[in-house]
């Protein structure tokens, strides 16, 4: 399966919801919640939207509360409930406010659409505990429409238990996923996509870039030399006009002078001669203090007997296990968070710094390259909190 491009999927998520809105706003100014979940001829758009919606009502239920009431109190929660299911039947949205979650909810859309187990691996690895328990898998069901056949596969799976670690959910999710019956037709939902805004699926994968040849330099000049040189007898006829096959002994003497030196072949460069570079070993740390040296000394056998480390939970232990690729870890919700918050609104930007952090060495090249390219550009001073989730992930790429 090719690799999906990020920043193009981007690109058209932004262009298909400014079409929506243009279309939906042109007679109005406000939308509200039935008109919502018609949105978009991809129903899967409109209950994204809706999902987000909900996580909102739900922090304007927290944002009311207090330390000075009492918020336990079974009249106030009825009351609470109350005013809040009362909103939610008011839904009234201004177009500057639709156009980022509606372009966000054709974003999340289509990755699920057309990478339907990266997807899915991301949005379990969010989960709280690292587990999948019944309630989560049940609010999942709720707002999807795409690859049903997957989802009631997990449920399937998950049976009576209550809870499974998310490894075990993500080793069900690659068996499903494999199973084509079980996915939706791509080119059919990629039809409702195009009623509104024309859409190429080859133009939302990366372009394939080909190998590179694992040939030396010298192996490479040696078979272009002996491809390209021309014969002896092709030599001759170029520079002396004469053809050896048509041409008599007499013509030739005479053509080629009698004093002239005789050939003499050149031996082969041998390139096992030529010397190779020492390899670059790093350099000793000699800026060590003496404390600092004391300090690296082996503890006693007593003292490694008072220490008392807590056990690790199995959760813990996968949270901070290390990964092998920062792109393919990063879950699409967080892909938002640091791609907003991180790097500006700018995904392309966003993309070729992780692709740079990719080929770094080691976490202190990579965490160099943060803090003195990524940080001061970014200003991830004023985003410190999200700053610190993106170099933790990008540290277990090197544990």
């Amino acid at each position: 399966m090719p690799k999906l491009d990020v920043a193009a999927i981007e690109t058209y998520a932004k262009a298909y919801a400014a079409q929506l809105c243009k279309e939906q706003y042109a007679h109005r100014d406000r939308i509200d919640g039935d008109t919502l979940l018609r949105l978009s001829p991809v129903s899967q758009v409109n209950l994204f939207v809706i999902r987000d919606l909900y996580d909102v009502w739900k922090e304007t239920a927290t944002a009311f509360r207090s330390p000075y009431f009492n918020f336990e109190s079974e009249e106030v929660k009825k009351a609470l409930q109350s005013f809040l299911n009362t909103v939610s039947k008011h839904i009234s949205v201004q177009q500057k406010d639709l156009e980022p979650l509606l372009a966000k909810a054709t974003h999340e859309s289509l990755e699920f659409l057309l990478a339907p187990q990266e997807y899915l691996e991301g949005w379990l690895r969010e989960l709280p505990d690292f587990r999948l328990t019944a309630e989560n898998l049940k609010a999942f069901q709720k707002y999807n429409r795409l690859h049903k056949g997957v989802i009631s596969g997990l449920s399937e799976r998950l049976g009576n238990d209550s809870a499974v670690y998310t490894a075990r959910a993500i080793e069900w999710v690659q068996e499903l996923t494999a199973d084509a019956s079980r996915l939706d037709s791509i080119p059919a939902t990629l039809d409702l996509f195009a009623s509104t805004l024309p859409v190429d699926e080859q133009s939302l994968y990366e372009k394939e870039i080909p190998a590179e040849s694992d040939q030396s330099f010298f192996d490479q000049v040696e078979v272009t030399t002996a491809g390209s040189s021309p014969s002896r007898d092709e030599y001759y006829v170029a520079t002396s006009g004469i053809s050896r096959t048509e041409s008599s002994p007499d013509s030739i003497a005479s053509s080629i002078s009698t004093t002239s030196a005789p050939e003499t072949a050149l031996p082969a460069p041998d390139y096992a001669a030529i010397p190779t570079a020492p390899a670059i070993t790093p350099a000793e740390d000699v800026t060590a203090s003496v404390n600092d040296q004391f300090s690296m000394q082996p503890t006693m056998l007593n003292e490694k007997l008072k220490e008392e480390k807590p056990a690790e939970t199995l959760g813990s232990q996968y949270q901070h296990r290390p990964i092998s690729s920062i792109h393919s870890f990063i879950s699409l919700n967080h892909k938002f968070i640091f791609i907003n918050q991180l790097f500006k609104g700018d995904a392309t930007a966003y993309h070729q710094a992780i692709d740079e952090l990719e080929k770094a060495q080691s976490f202190d090249q990579a965490k160099d390259l943060m803090n003195r390219v990524y940080a001061p550009q970014y200003k991830w001073r004023d985003v410190a909190d999200e700053a610190d989730d993106f170099y933790e992930i990008v540290r277990r790429k090197f544990n």
